[in-house]
């Protein structure tokens, strides 16, 4: 059994809330948002052939959402932000609670709007995982 099969189970059975959980996982999200961002390539004008002059946010919350979806999968995603947000994360939500997961993109790249360079040689720890409680209410349309 993988450290991420026995992590989900731990979690299936241990009666944790949902922020215990997500904060259970940080280390496994940190760690595969690295190799994401470890891939992500630019030319010298900082241009990337799949998304051109933009950041990894998205990449990164796909990544985040996957890793979630696979060790803790009784809860529902969304995505985060509102209209014109140039920054994209998730929020993952169960019968009970809310929470907006992120890494903040200052933490891998520079840059504004849609125009973003990597940072070289970044190092995701767990400590970059935001996870910040969201209004259920808000979020799923009863």
């Amino acid at each position: 059994m993988n450290r991420s099969s026995r992590i989900k189970s731990y979690l299936l059975c241990s009666g944790m809330n949902l922020l215990k959980k997500l904060q259970a996982i940080k280390s496994q999200i940190a760690k595969e948002a690295q190799i994401v961002i470890d891939d992500w390539e630019q030319d010298d004008d900082g241009l990337d052939e799949e998304l051109g002059s933009g950041g990894m946010c998205d990449k990164v919350a796909d990544t985040i959402t996957a890793v979630i979806g696979r060790i803790i999968p009784e809860v529902e995603f969304t995505d985060g932000g509102h209209e014109g947000d140039d920054h994209a994360f998730i929020i993952v939500y169960d019968d009970l609670e809310a929470y907006a997961v992120d890494i903040p993109p200052g933490v891998y790249e520079i840059g504004s709007g849609y125009s973003w360079k990597k940072i070289q040689g970044v190092e995701i720890t767990p400590q970059d995982i935001v996870i910040t409680r969201v209004d259920r209410d808000l979020v799923v349309d009863w």
